[in-house]
Protein backbone atom coordinates (compact mmCIF):
# COMPACT_ATOMS: atom_id res chain seq x y z
CA UNK A 1 0.00 0.00 0.00
CA UNK A 2 1.33 3.31 -0.68
CA UNK A 3 2.18 5.97 2.49
CA UNK A 4 -0.54 8.31 1.47
CA UNK A 5 -3.34 5.20 1.57
CA UNK A 6 -2.02 4.56 4.94
CA UNK A 7 -1.69 8.29 6.34
CA UNK A 8 -5.71 8.21 4.50
CA UNK A 9 -6.65 5.03 6.36
CA UNK A 10 -5.06 6.27 9.28
CA UNK A 11 -6.60 9.72 10.07
CA UNK A 12 -9.86 8.12 9.36
CA UNK A 13 -9.90 5.00 10.70
CA UNK A 14 -13.36 5.82 12.51
CA UNK A 15 -15.15 7.04 10.71
CA UNK A 16 -14.24 4.29 8.22
CA UNK A 17 -15.35 1.62 11.40
CA UNK A 18 -18.73 3.75 11.55
CA UNK A 19 -19.42 3.39 7.79
CA UNK A 20 -18.81 0.05 8.03
CA UNK A 21 -20.66 -1.23 10.97
CA UNK A 22 -23.47 0.67 9.02
CA UNK A 23 -23.12 -0.97 5.75
CA UNK A 24 -22.89 -4.69 8.03
CA UNK A 25 -26.14 -4.00 9.97
CA UNK A 26 -28.14 -3.04 6.60
CA UNK A 27 -27.10 -5.82 5.42
CA UNK A 28 -28.24 -7.44 8.35
CA UNK A 29 -32.11 -5.47 7.99
CA UNK A 30 -32.11 -6.48 4.16
CA UNK A 31 -31.66 -9.73 4.74
CA UNK A 32 -34.34 -9.84 7.63
CA UNK A 33 -36.73 -8.29 5.17
CA UNK A 34 -36.21 -10.82 2.19
CA UNK A 35 -36.02 -13.56 3.93
CA UNK A 36 -38.75 -13.26 6.65
CA UNK A 37 -40.87 -10.20 6.32
CA UNK A 38 -41.63 -10.78 2.18
CA UNK A 39 -42.37 -14.43 2.41
CA UNK A 40 -45.03 -13.15 5.19
CA UNK A 41 -46.21 -10.63 3.35
CA UNK A 42 -46.83 -13.16 0.34
CA UNK A 43 -48.44 -15.75 2.21
CA UNK A 44 -50.88 -13.21 3.82
CA UNK A 45 -51.54 -11.95 0.64
CA UNK A 46 -52.70 -15.65 -0.94
CA UNK A 47 -54.63 -16.35 2.37
CA UNK A 48 -56.65 -13.08 2.43
CA UNK A 49 -57.30 -14.47 -1.86
CA UNK A 50 -58.30 -17.86 -0.26
CA UNK A 51 -60.41 -16.24 2.54
CA UNK A 52 -61.96 -14.01 -0.48
CA UNK A 53 -62.82 -17.09 -2.22
CA UNK A 54 -64.93 -18.77 0.55
CA UNK A 55 -66.50 -15.39 1.25
CA UNK A 56 -67.89 -15.41 -2.47
CA UNK A 57 -69.62 -18.38 -2.17
CA UNK A 58 -72.24 -16.37 0.68
CA UNK A 59 -72.51 -19.84 2.48
CA UNK A 60 -75.14 -19.19 5.15
CA UNK A 61 -73.95 -19.58 8.48
CA UNK A 62 -77.06 -20.24 9.24
CA UNK A 63 -77.70 -23.05 7.17
CA UNK A 64 -74.60 -24.70 7.13
CA UNK A 65 -72.64 -25.08 10.40
CA UNK A 66 -68.89 -24.64 10.58
CA UNK A 67 -67.19 -28.26 11.73
CA UNK A 68 -63.56 -27.79 10.97
CA UNK A 69 -61.58 -24.99 9.51
CA UNK A 70 -57.92 -24.84 8.03
CA UNK A 71 -56.66 -22.01 5.42
CA UNK A 72 -53.24 -20.83 5.81
CA UNK A 73 -51.36 -19.02 2.77
CA UNK A 74 -48.20 -20.52 2.50
CA UNK A 75 -48.06 -23.27 -0.16
CA UNK A 76 -47.39 -26.20 1.66
CA UNK A 77 -46.09 -28.84 -1.35
CA UNK A 78 -46.64 -33.07 -0.48
CA UNK A 79 -44.10 -34.38 1.08
CA UNK A 80 -43.96 -36.94 -1.19
CA UNK A 81 -44.99 -34.95 -4.41
CA UNK A 82 -43.30 -31.53 -4.99
CA UNK A 83 -45.50 -31.34 -7.95
CA UNK A 84 -48.26 -30.99 -5.72
CA UNK A 85 -49.53 -28.91 -2.57
CA UNK A 86 -52.00 -29.07 0.11
CA UNK A 87 -55.68 -27.08 0.20
CA UNK A 88 -56.91 -25.05 2.88
CA UNK A 89 -60.31 -26.44 3.38
CA UNK A 90 -63.63 -25.86 5.62
CA UNK A 91 -66.10 -28.34 6.82
CA UNK A 92 -69.77 -27.97 7.08
CA UNK A 93 -72.84 -29.50 8.49
CA UNK A 94 -76.19 -28.80 6.57
CA UNK A 95 -79.23 -30.46 7.95
CA UNK A 96 -80.51 -30.81 4.40
CA UNK A 97 -79.97 -34.14 2.65
CA UNK A 98 -77.73 -34.12 -0.09
CA UNK A 99 -79.26 -33.78 -3.08
CA UNK A 100 -80.61 -30.50 -2.18
CA UNK A 101 -77.23 -29.59 -0.66
CA UNK A 102 -75.27 -29.92 -3.70
CA UNK A 103 -77.98 -27.84 -5.12
CA UNK A 104 -77.46 -24.79 -3.13
CA UNK A 105 -73.76 -25.24 -3.49
CA UNK A 106 -73.67 -25.66 -7.72
CA UNK A 107 -75.91 -22.37 -7.69
CA UNK A 108 -73.43 -20.62 -5.03
CA UNK A 109 -70.86 -21.75 -7.05
CA UNK A 110 -72.31 -20.73 -10.76
CA UNK A 111 -72.53 -16.92 -9.33
CA UNK A 112 -68.96 -16.85 -8.68
CA UNK A 113 -66.17 -16.96 -11.29
CA UNK A 114 -65.47 -20.58 -10.80
CA UNK A 115 -66.59 -23.02 -13.53
CA UNK A 116 -67.10 -26.43 -13.85
CA UNK A 117 -63.55 -28.45 -14.53
CA UNK A 118 -64.18 -32.12 -13.95
CA UNK A 119 -66.16 -34.81 -11.52
CA UNK A 120 -63.49 -37.30 -10.60
CA UNK A 121 -65.57 -40.04 -9.30
CA UNK A 122 -68.92 -40.16 -11.24
CA UNK A 123 -71.42 -42.28 -10.15
CA UNK A 124 -70.00 -42.74 -6.32
CA UNK A 125 -72.56 -42.61 -3.01
CA UNK A 126 -71.22 -39.34 -2.64
CA UNK A 127 -70.55 -35.70 -5.22
CA UNK A 128 -67.52 -34.01 -5.65
CA UNK A 129 -67.10 -31.63 -8.19
CA UNK A 130 -63.92 -29.64 -9.00
CA UNK A 131 -63.91 -26.04 -9.96
CA UNK A 132 -61.57 -23.86 -11.72
CA UNK A 133 -61.02 -19.97 -11.78
CA UNK A 134 -59.64 -17.76 -14.74
CA UNK A 135 -56.77 -17.38 -12.40
CA UNK A 136 -56.37 -20.99 -12.42
CA UNK A 137 -57.44 -21.64 -8.74
CA UNK A 138 -59.12 -24.38 -7.94
CA UNK A 139 -62.30 -24.91 -6.07
CA UNK A 140 -63.20 -29.01 -4.97
CA UNK A 141 -66.57 -29.37 -3.46
CA UNK A 142 -67.61 -32.70 -1.59
CA UNK A 143 -71.14 -33.66 -0.47
CA UNK A 144 -72.00 -36.69 1.08
CA UNK A 145 -74.59 -38.19 3.59
CA UNK A 146 -73.11 -37.39 7.15
CA UNK A 147 -75.80 -40.39 8.40
CA UNK A 148 -74.44 -42.70 5.85
CA UNK A 149 -70.88 -41.59 6.46
CA UNK A 150 -71.51 -42.11 10.25
CA UNK A 151 -72.98 -46.13 9.88
CA UNK A 152 -69.67 -46.74 7.96
CA UNK A 153 -67.61 -45.35 9.98
CA UNK A 154 -68.74 -46.80 13.30
CA UNK A 155 -69.23 -50.22 11.81
CA UNK A 156 -65.53 -50.19 10.12
CA UNK A 157 -64.58 -49.28 13.79
CA UNK A 158 -66.70 -51.68 15.56
CA UNK A 159 -65.47 -54.72 13.01
CA UNK A 160 -68.93 -55.35 11.24
CA UNK A 161 -68.73 -55.73 7.36
CA UNK A 162 -69.72 -52.83 5.68
CA UNK A 163 -71.07 -54.56 3.05
CA UNK A 164 -75.04 -53.99 4.22
CA UNK A 165 -74.94 -50.11 4.59
CA UNK A 166 -78.49 -49.41 4.65
CA UNK A 167 -78.61 -45.93 4.77
CA UNK A 168 -79.13 -43.92 1.99
CA UNK A 169 -76.41 -41.81 0.27
CA UNK A 170 -79.34 -38.86 -0.40
CA UNK A 171 -80.28 -39.39 3.59
CA UNK A 172 -79.57 -36.03 5.86
CA UNK A 173 -77.61 -34.37 7.30
CA UNK A 174 -74.93 -33.73 5.10
CA UNK A 175 -71.17 -33.66 5.29
CA UNK A 176 -69.65 -30.89 2.81
CA UNK A 177 -65.62 -30.24 2.52
CA UNK A 178 -64.80 -27.16 0.36
CA UNK A 179 -61.25 -27.17 -0.20
CA UNK A 180 -59.48 -24.17 -1.98
CA UNK A 181 -55.85 -24.09 -3.38
CA UNK A 182 -54.17 -21.36 -5.57
CA UNK A 183 -52.07 -23.59 -7.12
CA UNK A 184 -53.16 -26.88 -8.70
CA UNK A 185 -55.87 -29.87 -8.31
CA UNK A 186 -54.25 -31.49 -5.93
CA UNK A 187 -55.83 -34.89 -6.34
Amino acid sequence: MSIKFKKLVAKNKKRIIKISTFVAIAAVIVAVICLYIVPTVNNNIRRDRIIAIYNSLKIDDQKYRLNYESIFGDKKVYEWDSSRSYSSERTYIRSANVDTTVTELKKAISDTDFTFYEEPYPGSTYFMYIYKSPRNEYLRVSVESKTRGDEFFNKSQMGLSINDITTSPNAGPSNVTIKVNLDDNNE
